[in-house]
């Protein structure tokens, strides 16, 4: 069969969302569905999803059918706009709409956007299926990049959404499966306190690809120093810091290699590692050990890999 690698991949998808219990509750009342497109795909007939998508037995996922072409005009039709802005990002997800979701999101790393239904314009609500591209070209321009979650509150009988993004449908379904078990650890937090022993997470942090990695390079910022107008608190530079003690900082790379990665950044702007007292290299490296931690108590990853970035290259 033509385009056998596209159903396959959602075939393994699928299996990956039926394993995990916790993905149930991610589940919208709408159901969800997971798609991919074919390579340089332009029309909804180009896209693989599950018809009659994924929905809830015994209260686990389970898949309605097998994965085929023309299953979903809506999520079809976010990844063909996608693709407009970069061929490379062919599968989405849908999930039901929360806070607590966003933030797991937002601290994995991930870029996020929105689009308000309300202010469609009169004119794109007159053509069929041109809501989803224009809350596509409405959250990318909001951000000026292709994020990896886009969502909406929701219209008149219009249930809110969050979809997430990615290359391939594997790689998709892992990431729901990181944010599902991340969001079930949470909601058993804010209940009830429970006696029984936390079950591993096992695999459920296995994606690396950052998306928005390939970017880095069409960033212009005309200061000196990244890192000094961070910590001089410059508005105009984007940042994500964790920590900061006057001293030393904590930073969410932007363009992160994998997920998790973060930098521990000394406040003063030195030019070299032998400018640096010893006390002050104690209290560096200090933060370096109490970041690995945090590292380790969210993201729990096989291992971890620590370099040091020196001189301007």
């Amino acid at each position: 069969m033509e385009y056998i690698k596209e159903i396959d991949n959602v075939k393994k998808a699928v299996d990956i969302l039926e394993n995990c219990s916790e993905f149930t509750a991610l589940i919208p009342e709408v159901r969800s569905n997971i798609v991919m497109a074919v390579k340089g795909a332009d029309t909804v007939e180009q896209v693989v999803g599950i018809p009659g998508r994924i929905t809830i037995v015994n209260g686990r996922p389970k898949s309605v059918m097998e994965p085929d072409f023309m299953s979903s005009s809506h999520m079809a039709r976010l990844v063909i706009s996608i693709m407009e802005h970069d061929p490379t990002i062919r599968s989405a997800l849908n999930m039901k709409y929360d806070l607590k979701i966003l933030e797991i999101c937002k601290k994995l790393g991930l870029k996020i956007s929105s689009y308000n239904r309300e202010n469609e314009p009169e004119d794109v609500k007159e053509i069929e299926g041109s809501t989803i591209p224009w809350g596509v070209e409405t959250a990318i321009d909001k951000i000026g990049t292709i994020p990896d979650i886009i969502y909406h509150l929701g219209a008149w009988g219009k249930e809110p959404m969050i979809c997430l993004v990615g290359p391939n449908a594997v790689e998709v379904a892992e990431m729901a499966v990181c944010i599902a078990k991340l969001y079930d650890k949470l909601e058993n937090i804010m209940g009830e306190p429970s006696t029984q022993e936390i079950e591993l997470t096992d695999k459920c942090h296995d994606v690396i690809f950052s998306s928005c990695r390939g970017l880095w390079k069409a960033y212009k910022s005309d200061v000196t120093c990244i890192f000094c107008a961070i910590a001089e608190g410059n508005p105009h530079i984007e940042e994500k810091v964790l920590y900061n003690d006057k001293i030393n900082m904590v930073l969410m790379n932007i363009f992160p290699y994998s997920r998790g990665h973060l930098e521990v950044v000394p406040v003063k702007h030195y030019t070299d590692i032998n400018e640096i007292g010893s006390e002050e290299i104690k209290k560096l490296f200090c933060l370096v050990q109490r970041t690995i931690s945090l590292v380790k108590e969210v993201i729990k990853p096989d291992g971890i890999n620590i370099g040091l970035n020196l001189g301007k290259s």
